[in-house]
């Protein structure tokens, strides 16, 4: 007999990531970074398929943006060519903070004025779905996992290679394209830990009222 399959989102916090002008001010501290320095960030594991070569890449067009990079990983389980863009081969606009959580983090996703996640792969892309309960302008690569949640020019901005990243970036940091935020922040609000919480019990309680 084949068994019922459901997909439930991994939900998000939306008290936990929605903008405070403490924390935003703490993110600007800690990185010393002045009111008028354009910044866009992404979170991830020090991994190819996150699309951390590409987010250097475009970071170099840019030198009047900072980009800073979330995340951390051993350095002795990857590749020579991240461990390299790590340590020292990234232009000087770009940050390679490591591994921060709380305020910090949390400032830094509201705060910033994009968050850039080029990843080629993904499960669901949690790191995505806490920009978006941040009131964030979110740029992502197009591939499949976004299908059905995230639709392009409507809650978010999608491209497919680093010339098409590079002219959204400007446009979305210039304000030259719409602020898709507010209709990003409704999408999470579908995804919340209350939302996912009733949906999950929803299920248990179906499975448990069936005689298998």
């Amino acid at each position: 007999m084949q068994k019922p399959i459901d997909v439930v989102s991994n939900g998000v916090n939306l008290a936990q990531f929605y903008p405070d002008a403490q924390k935003e001010q703490k993110f600007r501290d800690y990185f010393q970074l002045s009111a008028e320095q354009k910044v866009i960030i992404s979170v991830g594991l020090y991994f190819q398929r996150k699309g951390l070569m590409d987010f250097v890449e475009v970071a170099k067009k840019f030198p009047q943006y900072k980009f800073i990079w979330f995340g951390h990983i051993s350095l002795y389980s990857v590749p020579k060519a991240i461990r390299k863009i790590v340590q020292y081969d990234h232009p000087d606009n770009v940050i390679f903070p490591g591994y921060i959580k709380g305020d910090i983090i949390e400032g830094a996703y509201s705060n910033a004025d994009l968050f850039f996640f080029p990843s080629y792969e993904e499960t669901e892309g949690i790191v995505v779905l806490e920009a978006l309960a941040s009131l964030q302008n979110v740029l992502v690569r197009d591939i499949p996992v976004y299908e059905g949640w995230l639709q392009d020019r409507h809650n978010c901005y999608k491209g497919h290679n680093n010339e098409e990243f590079s002219q959204l970036l400007e446009n979305i940091v210039e304000k030259k394209l719409p602020d898709l935020s507010e209709n990003g922040w409704q999408t999470a609000q579908t995804k919340s830990i209350q939302h996912i919480g009733t949906h999950l019990k929803s299920i248990y309680e179906t499975m448990l009222s069936k005689k298998w």
